[in-house]
């Protein structure tokens, strides 16, 4: 009786009227057919019978993703991935009344929440389907696989707007995208689609494609990224004689002979005012303890120059638990990113307000890693010490930052 009372009662939340579009902006990007997170959560029946895992994922602090502290520094779309006290008050009061659905009337237009792909592009190339051969024996169900894509650009153009189009999410570890000019692509690539490229993207003769040089890229994907959307006036720089190359890290698939043809989607704009670049900032020489359950590097340097830092793309690997980026100058401190990392929730966070960083000031970047047993990522049983390297059972440290010079 008390349940009833409590569905009728005016105050209490209704699935068409409080929670569907709770759930709509913070949640359906991933739970919905074919995302990457289970169940379809538009679905008034579907939440209904996983409310128990909905509620105790909540609580635990697992759900939604962990991102970066908007009290750092604010970000687009801070509204839609961050759970606040009332919301989730909000979700507790309707599963407590025993989920009344309400009446439809009271359901408020469509909510835009944000899409893992970019809307209407301009450009989308795809690689030629491509399945994996595992062929390396020192790195085992892993595959570096690059492809270039020809843009077909006859004059400069700007991207204003870029992300990933992800074919086979079981397969594809991450992406990496670069730019290079057409008299740079190696002529001998083999015959398959594509070439090897497990250590670095080898283009006119050295190496400039590794994750260490930002020589080139342009921009990179791994799960849970969404689509990077500068402001307006800023972009990246594409020119008539440069072609795109796509770095395919596959990691080995339960799925026997599983193929990929992935790609990349582009908004465009004829100029801009401020041309952006990517710059990897991180650490890459550590070792990761067996057994230590809170290991943490730092890397820092100073900065050459006056920058502005648009956006940062935080990435470690599966035994990466929090990082920290941040700036010092005149013994003041500042806070670019700050958060717990998930694997499977990797974004690129574009700033509401860019950062003005100047030159002489401290950057510098810390990462925490659990390479315990108690981990559930955990790779290795029993844990072995761990170092940096691009295969998923190795570990990375990074801020890609997308930054102008000058302020």
């Amino acid at each position: 009786m008390l349940f009833a009372l409590l569905a009728c009662a005016p105050d209490v939340p209704t699935w068409h009227g409080q929670v569907s579009p709770l759930l709509n902006e913070h949640c359906v990007r991933c739970h919905t057919d074919g995302g990457q997170g289970p169940g379809d959560w538009s679905e008034y029946d579907t939440v209904v019978e996983t409310a128990w895992l909905l509620s105790d994922a909540i609580d635990d602090g697992r759900m939604p993703p962990p991102t970066t502290d908007p009290e750092c520094r604010d970000f687009h779309g801070s509204d839609h991935m961050v759970l606040t006290e009332d919301e989730a008050g909000i979700l507790a009061e309707w599963i407590d009344a025993e989920m009344p659905e309400g009446d439809p009337d009271d359901a408020p237009e469509d909510i835009e929440y944000p899409s893992e792909e970019v809307q209407d592009p301009d450009l989308v190339l795809t690689i030629p389907e491509y399945t994996p051969t595992w062929w390396d024996e020192g790195n085992p169900g892993n595959e570096y696989r690059c492809f270039v894509l020809d843009p077909g650009v006859d004059e400069e153009i700007f991207i204003s707007e870029m992300g990933a189009v992800i074919d086979n999410r079981e397969l594809v570890h991450h992406i990496v995208l670069f730019a290079a000019d057409e008299d740079e692509i190696p002529e001998d690539t083999d015959e398959e689609p594509g070439f090897d490229c497990i250590d670095d993207v080898f283009i006119g003769g050295e190496s400039v494609g590794s994750i260490l040089s930002g020589n080139g890229m342009l921009g990179g994907w791994a799960p849970g990224a969404l689509p990077i959307q500068f402001d307006e006036g800023v972009g990246l720089r594409l020119t008539p004689d440069q072609k795109l190359v796509l770095q395919m890290h596959y990691f080995e698939s339960s799925e026997l002979g599983a193929s990929d043809a992935s790609g990349w989607a582009f908004k465009l704009a004829d100029e801009v005012h401020t041309q952006v670049l990517m710059a990897p900032m991180g650490a890459f020489s550590f070792k990761i303890p067996a057994e230590d359950a809170s290991y943490t590097k730092t890397s820092g340097f100073i900065m050459p120059a006056d920058i502005t830092i648009h956006g940062v793309f935080p990435h470690m690997h599966v035994l990466g638990t929090s990082y920290e980026m941040t700036s010092t100058s005149n013994d003041e401190e500042t806070c670019i990113v700050r958060g717990d990392f998930d694997f499977d929730n990797q974004l690129s966070y574009q700033f509401v307000d860019p950062i003005e960083l100047d030159a002489d000031s401290l950057w510098e970047m810390s990462c925490t890693w659990d390479n315990s047993s108690d981990n559930p990522n955990q790779l290795n049983d029993p844990p072995v010490d761990v170092r940096y390297g691009e295969r998923t059972d190795e570990e990375m440290c990074f801020g890609f930052s997308l930054i102008s010079l000058g302020h």
